[in-house]
C-alpha cells in the first residue's frame, strides 16, 4: 500500500539552538557528529511526523472508504556535560487513529491507543583536531553509546492504551476487522557506534559504524506468536556529505543502512535536505527514501521537520583586563613597547604609539614583561581573578650608556690590523677595527669578552667592565698564528681519581675537538700561543671550563677533575655565576656556564631541577630572601629565552642567607655563600 506523510506544522517558538539530530545530541538526521557542542549547551529537539493508510470496506452492502492514521513525535533533550562530553535523553509517543468514514451511516471512531515508542538514554565523547583556524578545516572523531528501553503501552492511563491496541489488532472496529500492526514491547536494546567528522572550508562528510544488539521480544498477552518474530542484531552505518554555503543555510544528504548479521540482508536509507538556522536556532526539512528494504520492494519515502531548541547554561567567564601605558621615566614621553607573558601561553602584545595597551587574560598569575629598543625592560607580576579590570603603567628608563675605544695592531710591528671583533653569550652583532685598526663600540654598563680575529693571526680574547657614561680605551695586539705552545694534562674522576675518556674543545676558535686517551685519561695538543676558553666534557659528567694563557714555545700542564652528573635530590653548585651588585642582573661572563647546564637539560629532556639562590648574612633577612629568589629567578629565565627549556622543568626558589656552607665571618666564606645551586628534582 502506497504510504504517504504530510507535513505537521508544529513549534512557532525558536529561540536558542543547535543543529540537533531527530534521535537527540548533534547530528544530521539519523547521523551523529563526532564532535559535541560546546559545554554547557542544553537543547530540546522535536520531529513531529503522520503517516495514513487508506483502504475500502463494505458497511450495510455499501462501499466506502476508512483510514488509519500513524501519529509520532520524536523528542528529546540533550546536554553538553564538557566540550568533549554530552548526554542525551529521547523519547517517541505515538498514536493509532482509526479513522471511520460516516457514509453511509454514522458509525463513530473507537479510542486510539497512545504509548511510546522510544525511551532512550545515550551518551557521546568526542573531540575535534583543528587543522587549518583560516579556512575552519578540522577533523574529529567520537564514541556514541545508548540503550533503549523500549517501553509498551499504558493499562491505567489514555482510556487502556493496552486494551485498545488489543483491539485495533484482533477486534472488530466498526464493522470491520482492521489487522492493525500491534505494539510489541521488548527488553533494552543497546548500541555502540564509532563517529568521525571531517570539514574543509564550505565541505563536511560525517562516518558512523556501530552495532546494535537487540532485546528480547515481548508478548503483550494478545499477539499471535507467528507474529512475534524476534528482532536480529545489526550492524548501523551511514554517511553524511554537507555543503556550507553559510551558517544561515545548509544542503544535507545522508545514507543510513542496517545490515541484518542473522539473515545476510541490508536495509537503506537515502536522506536529502535542508538545514535553516545558526549557532542560536536550527530548523530541519528532509524527505527520507527507503531504496532498500528486504520486505517490501516499494519505494518507500516520508517527508519530515525537525526543530530544534535550548540555551547555553554555561555562564560566561568575565575575563579579567588589564590596561596601562609605557612611558620614559623621566620624560613621561610614550613608548611604542613589546609586552610579552613569560610562563604562560599568551601572545606578545604591541603597546600603540601613545603608549596604551589592553589585553584579556585569564583569571591567574602573570608576570608582564616590558620591552622597548634603548630602553631597560621591566617585569611586573600580577594576579588576576574574574571580572577584574587592572590599570597597570610601565615606567621605563633609558639604558645608560658606555663606550669602548681602542686599535687592534701586530704585537711585534705595531702596524695596524683589520680585524673582527665578537661579543660571546651575547646576541651583540659583530664589528670590524678600520684600515687604522681603530674600532668604537657603545655598549650597556656592563662586563664583556671581547674575540678579536684576524686573517693570518692567533684570536686574542679581552674581559673588559665598564661603567655608566664610561668611555674605555682597550688596544689589543694580534701575534702571528705561525707561534706555537703546547697543552696537555689529564682528566679524571673529582671523587675517585678514575681517569676519563673526555673531549677538550677551546670555544669560539676553528681548533679541532681532541680526547683523551681512554686508559689514562691523559691529552696533549700544539695550538697556536694565545689566551683560551678551555672546555673539557665527558658523558655523565658535569663539564668544566678553564681559562689557559699560552706563550709562545712554551708546554703548560693543565689538568681537570669533573664531577658526576648528580642523583636524584642531589645538588651541585653552578660556579662561575656572577651578578651585578645588590641586582639579579647576569654579567656575560656567566653566560657561558649557564649556557652549558642548559645543555644538560637538553640532553636529558625529562630532567627536572629546583633553581636556589643563596646570598651571605649581609643585609636585612627580607632583603636576602628577596635578592635570592630574583637571582634564581634571572637564572630560570635565561635559560627559557635563549635555550626554549620547558617552564615546568624549572622550579626557581630564593633560600636567603638561611643555607650557608661558609663562614659568613670570613670574606671568603661570603664569597662561598652567594651561589646559584641546582637540586636534582626528578630525571
Amino acid at each position: 500500500m502506497k504510504k504517504i506523510v504530510v507535513v505537521v506544522c508544529l513549534l512557532p517558538i525558536l529561540s536558542f539552538a543547535q543543529e540537533i539530530s531527530i534521535y537527540g545530541n548533534r547530528g544530521m538526521f539519523k547521523l551523529q557528529y563526532a564532535q559535541p557542542h560546546n559545554m554547557g549547551m542544553f537543547s530540546f529537539h522535536l520531529a513531529p511526523e503522520e503517516r495514513f493508510e487508506s483502504f475500502d470496506v463494505m458497511v450495510q452492502g455499501q462501499s466506502t472508504t476508512d483510514r488509519i492514521h500513524y501519529f509520532q513525535i520524536t523528542t528529546g533533550l540533550s546536554y553538553a556535560i564538557t566540550d568533549f562530553w554530552e548526554m542525551r535523553f529521547h523519547t517517541a509517543p505515538f498514536m493509532k487513529w482509526y479513522e471511520a468514514n460516516d457514509y453511509p451511516v454514522e458509525r463513530g471512531d473507537p479510542y486510539p491507543p497512545i504509548g511510546f515508542k522510544t525511551l532512550e538514554i545515550g551518551t557521546k565523547w568526542g573531540h575535534a583536531f583543528i587543522m587549518n583556524e583560516a579556512t575552519s578545516s578540522l577533523y574529529a572523531i567520537g564514541l556514541d553509546a545508548c540503550v533503549d528501553f523500549g517501553p509498551g503501552l499504558s493499562k491505567d492511563f489514555f482510556s487502556n492504551a493496552w486494551h485498545n491496541d488489543s483491539a485495533f489488532y484482533a477486534d472488530t472496529i466498526c464493522g470491520v476487522v482492521p489487522n492493525i500492526p500491534p505494539h510489541i514491547p521488548h527488553a533494552p536494546d543497546y548500541k555502540f557506534t564509532g563517529l568521525f567528522d571531517l570539514k574543509l572550508g564550505p565541505f563536511a562528510t560525517h562516518l558512523n559504524i556501530g552495532y546494535l544488539i537487540t532485546g528480547q521480544d515481548n508478548d503483550p498477552g494478545y499477539v499471535d506468536p507467528a507474529d512475534l518474530i524476534q528482532r536480529p542484531n545489526y550492524i548501523v552505518h551511514g554517511i553524511g556529505i554537507q555543503l556550507i554555503p553559510s551558517e544561515a543555510a545548509r544542503i544535507l544528504f545522508e545514507a543510513y543502512g542496517m545490515y541484518d548479521t542473522e539473515a545476510e540482508e541490508e536495509s537503506l536509507w537515502v536522506t536529502p535536505g535542508l538545514r535553516f538556522g545558526s549557532k542560536s536556532v536550527s530548523f530541519d526539512l528532509g524527505c527520507e527514501i527507503g531504496i532498500v528494504n528486504p520486505t517490501d520492494q516499494d519505494l518507500w519515502w516520508k517527508a519530515f521537520i525537525n526543530f530544534s531548541v535550548g540555551t547555553d547554561l554555561a555562564k560566561e567567564a568575565r575575563m579579567p583586563i588589564v590596561t596601562g601605558r609605557v612611558y620614559d621615566a623621566k620624560t613621561k614621553e610614550p613608548i611604542a613597547a613589546i609586552l610579552t607573558f613569560p610562563g604562560s601561553d599568551k601572545e606578545a602584545i604591541k603597546a600603540s604609539e601613545i603608549g596604551a595597551y589592553k589585553v584579556t587574560l585569564t583569571p591567574g598569575s602573570y608576570r608582564i614583561h616590558a620591552e622597548s629598543p634603548d630602553y631597560r625592560w621591566k617585569d611586573k607580576g600580577i594576579v588576576l581573578k574574574e571580572g577584574d579590570q587592572v590599570v597597570l603603567d610601565f615606567d621605563l628608563n633609558k639604558k645608560p650608556v658606555a663606550k669602548i675605544i681602542g686599535k687592534i695592531y701586530d704585537i711585534k710591528t705595531k702596524a695596524p690590523i683589520v680585524a673582527e671583533i665578537t661579543f660571546p653569550q651575547t646576541e651583540l652583532p659583530a664589528i670590524n677595527s678600520d684600515t687604522t685598526g681603530m674600532y668604537n663600540v657603545r655598549l650597556e654598563p656592563g662586563t664583556y669578552r671581547l674575540h678579536v680575529e684576524a686573517t693570518d693571526y692567533q684570536f686574542s680574547e679581552e674581559i673588559v667592565t665598564i661603567k655608566e657614561d664610561e668611555t674605555k680605551v682597550v688596544d689589543i695586539a694580534l701575534t702571528l698564528s705561525g707561534e706555537q705552545a703546547t697543552l696537555t694534562g689529564m682528566v679524571s674522576d673529582a671523587e675517585t681519581g678514575k681517569a676519563l675518556l673526555a673531549e677538550i674543545a677551546f670555544v669560539e676558535t676553528h681548533i679541532p675537538i681532541i680526547t683523551t686517551n681512554a686508559t689514562t685519561g691523559i691529552y696533549k695538543v700544539t695550538v697556536p700561543a694565545g689566551t683560551y676558553s678551555v672546555k673539557v666534557n665527558a658523558q655523565d659528567y658535569i663539564p668544566e671550563y678553564a681559562p689557559v694563557v699560552l706563550a709562545k714555545d712554551e708546554t703548560k700542564i693543565h689538568n681537570f677533575k669533573l664531577r658526576p652528573i648528580p642523583k636524584v635530590g642531589e645538588k651541585i653548585i653552578l660556579k662561575g655565576i656572577y651578578f651585578d651588585f645588590n641586582s639579579a642582573v647576569i654579567k656575560p661572563e656567566s653566560y657561558a656556564v649557564l649556557d652549558d647546564a642548559s645543555k644538560v637539560l637538553k640532553a636529558k629532556p625529562k630532567m627536572r631541577v629546583e633553581i636556589s639562590g643563596h646570598t651571605d648574612s649581609i643585609g636585612s633577612d627580607t632583603y636576602n630572601q628577596k635578592l635570592s629568589n630574583q637571582r634564581a629567578n634571572a637564572v630560570r629565565d635565561y635559560m627559557i629565552r635563549y635555550h626554549n627549556i620547558d617552564p615546568s622543568r624549572l622550579v626557581s626558589v630564593g633560600y636567603g642567607e638561611t643555607h650557608p656552607i661558609a663562614d659568613n665571618r670570613t670574606k671568603s666564606g661570603r664569597d662561598t655563600n652567594r651561589r646559584i645551586e641546582f637540586k636534582i628534582l626528578s630525571w
